[in-house]
């Protein structure tokens, strides 16, 4: 199907935001991009500095229908250009290793093919989404999109997938990310000198026991799915041979399939913690960061996807399991139906988080198609 679309425009645009990469909250300069991009295109609106440096953009239809979203993430990680591109990431320690050039690439494709082919029914939403990387941007999105009076009725996502042929469309009912979450619990003791440690309260007993049995909490107890506990930083006192520790902190990483179950690993492992530090006489502080919900497709998602891609001649592919992963799409099924989906990168695709990943450019064709085919299927188009 010729969708009249400047593939190489995207391309170059893709490489562009790719030159520019930044990281979670950091994402100014590619918001600039974005928003330059898209007002050749002619959005009915544009919304710049959304949740942080978010964009969102929409295209309206002559006659009322159904609300549908769009969502790219837009922030790079923390890794260092090492392969060789003319397009190489002009940011030190900065690259998108993920694909999230590719991801925006692909929704402002969407704002291409609009400008030559109009919604027809309802709206039609872009949305460009800072720090997915560190769960905090769909949350911040959805306040936005509150505060715009903005509702959705669905709102559809992808990410790029390695280890699957190039241009497949992968997805399945259920859970398709694990929910996760960053645990930090401090342990408050009391220093003495390492020469009379009974004056003092250390807390490397209660670490030692909480690291030991964090690491084994999954198999003592009854999940529905998958669900870890992994202990990723430990940091005891300071390096004086002199003085015995009186602070402890402790870094978990807490993964589970579903929200449910990730509501019993965060009890558990409270109570854990807290145990201990009680047991030795030492105060305990526990919070949480990167927290991400499960993101979750409907059987009727699903089947929306399946046709959507059968009707633009794409193949679909249904995962067999979810990805231990996460992603913070799953914010946005608190406020509309979700969709999210995988498109194949190739087998050969170095993979994501890889210093040696690059977005495949021949793709982006593939899902600016899949994304035709769910607008046609709401005959917003």
């Amino acid at each position: 199907m010729d969708l009249n679309l400047d593939v190489e425009e995207l391309i170059q645009l893709r490489h562009l935001l790719h030159e520019n990469a930044e990281t979670s909250n950091n994402e100014e300069k590619t918001a600039k991009i974005i928003v330059e991009f898209l007002e050749d295109l002619k959005p009915d609106e544009i919304w710049s500095n959304q949740g942080g440096h978010g964009v969102i953009a929409v295209f309206k239809g002559k006659e009322p229908g159904e609300n549908i979203g769009f969502r790219a993430d837009t922030d790079a990680l923390h890794i260092a250009e090492t392969i060789h591109l003319e397009y190489a990431s002009k940011t030190p320690h900065t690259a998108h290793k993920c694909g999230h050039d590719g991801h925006m690439t692909m929704v402002a494709g969407i704002a291409a093919y609009l400008k030559n082919n109009p919604v027809q029914k309802g709206n039609v939403y872009l949305l460009f989404q800072p720090a997915e990387e560190t769960g905090e941007g769909a949350e911040r999105i959805n306040k936005a999109l509150k505060d715009l009076d903005i509702h959705l009725d669905y709102i559809f996502g992808l990410h790029n997938l390695p280890d699957f042929p190039k241009g497949k469309i992968l997805s399945k009912s259920g859970t398709f990310a694990a929910a996760s979450r960053g645990m930090v619990i401090k342990l408050f003791g009391k220093t003495s000198h390492a020469a009379e440690p009974e004056f003092g309260i250390s807390p490397v007993l209660a670490m030692a026991k909480i690291t030991t049995q964090m690491t084994n909490l999954h198999k003592e107890l009854d999940f529905s799915s998958l669900a870890l506990a992994t202990v990723i930083h430990a940091e005891l006192g300071e390096i004086a041979f002199g003085t015995t520790p009186g602070y402890a902190e402790i870094r978990v990483t807490l993964r589970a399939m579903k929200d449910e179950d990730m509501e019993i690993l965060i009890e558990e492992a409270e109570n854990l913690a807290r145990k201990h530090c009680e047991d030795e006489g030492l105060g305990c502080e526990i919070s949480y960061t990167e927290i991400f919900p499960s993101t979750e497709n409907s059987e009727e998602t699903v089947n929306i996807l399946k046709q959507s891609a059968s009707s633009m001649g794409l193949d679909y592919v249904p995962l067999e399991k979810p990805f231990k992963w996460s992603e913070d799409f799953g914010h946005y099924k608190l406020q509309s139906q979700t969709g999210f989906f995988g498109l194949g990168s190739g087998v050969e695709c170095a993979h994501l988080h890889d210093e040696f990943y690059d977005f495949p450019d021949d793709i982006i064709p593939m899902g600016v198609k899949m994304y035709i085919g769910l607008m046609k299927y709401f005959k917003v188009i």
